[in-house]
């Protein structure tokens, strides 16, 4: 039997007592840990915080294997709770997500109801398209994007007026949404975001993924609750050659995200402005650098990922 890990209760519970039921073999997927989003929400110190790390990583031990979506995840297993039989399976981009032609983008960006008065203007290079897919909640703190377009603007119309405007995307929903939304209203009355339109949207899968093969620069707020887990998001962005700039202080982010390669990584909101100034200046070469190694990384698939590793254990491939 194969579980996704979290959520941990009750499944891991249930699967574990079906399992033995069966005389069934058990393996965990695992994608982070239950206990440390709980802690977003409740604090470290909490009671019940310490209850699921113990619930967690005490039936851990039961699982017959485990698979990571990272080396970090998997060092975490082996070392803190000495269990044996771990691998790594990196999560890659569902068929859907694949870099698109000139002309398919423009048919796109013409139909989508968020970009459709930004389209010549994007094709044209004078609008940078920017899409970032947030949860809108606390470990995804949006004024860090808010306050670096602020910047941007700034800087445009003071002394960088070769930068482009921006239209940024923000698609998702989340219990801090209207919050934000009502910073950035704030924002726009008081003339900080000039040069920036900031467009919330909620789309069907297959438009969110023509979003993101339209899009000049994807944006990753996701700041990692264990340190060891990567955001499906920025692997999405990937598989149709997206390049991203995400927040990057935390161990896993190198195995995803190389720096100057495929993507850049800011720790706070002056990086990200630093990083979108340099980025967008139509004299830089480096976006462009970031984009063909973004679509190399598009290459890579769930084949090349899942065959040589959970084919091989679940014996369904020599």
């Amino acid at each position: 039997m194969l579980i996704q890990n979290p959520p941990s209760i009750p499944t891991l519970l249930i699967a574990i007592v079906v399992c033995y039921l069966r005389n069934t073999k058990l393996v965990v997927d695992w994608h982070n840990f239950g206990y440390t989003i709980l802690a977003l929400k409740l604090g470290d110190s909490h009671p019940l915080v310490s209850i699921s790390r113990l619930y967690e990583l005490t039936l851990a031990k039961y699982a017959y294997r485990h698979l990571t979506v990272t080396n970090a995840m998997r060092d975490v297993l082996i070392k803190d709770l000495h269990l044996g039989n771990v691998l790594p399976l990196h999560d890659r981009p569902a068929s859907l997500f694949q870099p698109l032609s000139d002309n398919e983008k423009g048919i796109f960006l013409d139909r989508c109801a968020y970009t459709a008065d930004e389209a010549v203007n994007i094709a044209q290079g004078r609008t940078r398209l920017i899409v970032s897919s947030t949860s809108w909640t606390a470990d995804e703190d949006f004024s860090v994007l808010l306050d670096a377009l602020c910047t941007y603007s700034a800087k445009a119309i003071s002394d960088s007026p070769q930068l482009p405007e921006l239209l940024v995307v923000i698609t998702g929903r989340g219990p801090l949404k209207d919050y934000y939304l009502g910073q950035i209203d704030r924002a726009v009355k008081d003339q900080k975001l000039e040069m920036v339109k900031i467009r919330p949207a909620w789309l069907t899968f297959d438009d969110y993924a023509r979003l993101l093969g339209s899009a000049d620069l994807g944006v990753s707020l996701h700041t990692s609750s264990s340190g060891v887990d990567l955001p499906m998001k920025v692997v999405d962005m990937f598989g149709t050659g997206l390049p991203v700039l995400g927040y990057g202080n935390f161990i896993a982010w190198p195995e995803l995200v190389q720096d100057g390669v495929n993507g850049k990584s800011f720790s706070n909101s002056e990086d990200m402005a630093t990083a979108f100034v340099q980025l967008l200046d139509p004299a830089d070469k480096e976006l462009e650098n970031l984009r063909q190694g973004a679509l190399r990384e598009s290459q890579r698939r769930w084949s090349s990922e899942w065959n040589p590793v959970a084919g091989r254990m679940f014996e369904l491939i020599d």
